[in-house]
């Protein structure tokens, strides 16, 4: 009864620190707040746009992130199956772990593109 009872709120614990950490990556850095509070341009169109990349930005990152997890696991498990070939581990790596993980207005308005999956593109910036 009581390994049960740990195990609960173990599981409570670590869905808890996934959310604060969630939450945690979606406050935007104080220059940006500082660029929105001067600028005029703050419209309800603006405002609806912010809301919405935010709501769609939280299961869309948890999806990405999860992705990211289990193409690093096959990664690894690529690499060590290869017999030590990197490139084989990295192809899967780059893919998986590269990419768009927030979703800005501007990828909502088609301004720019979204990438579920990287590309070695953006391993070099």
């Amino acid at each position: 009864m009581k390994t049960h009872r740990m195990a609960k709120s173990s599981r409570c614990i670590v869905v808890m620190l996934i959310a604060i950490s969630m939450g945690l990556t979606m406050i935007p850095p104080a220059s940006t707040l500082a660029n929105d509070q001067v600028s005029d341009t703050n419209s309800s169109d603006d405002t609806g746009m912010k809301v919405a990349s935010w709501a769609l930005t939280v299961p869309y990152c948890a999806t990405k992130a999860a992705f990211a997890v289990a193409g690093s696991v096959v990664g690894g498990l690529g690499y060590a199956l290869s017999g030590g070939d990197s490139r084989t581990a990295e192809s899967v790596w780059t893919t998986s772990v590269y990419g768009t993980y927030i979703l800005r207005p501007a990828h909502l308005r088609g301004e720019e593109p979204i990438h579920f999956l990287g590309t070695p593109e953006d391993r070099s910036s």
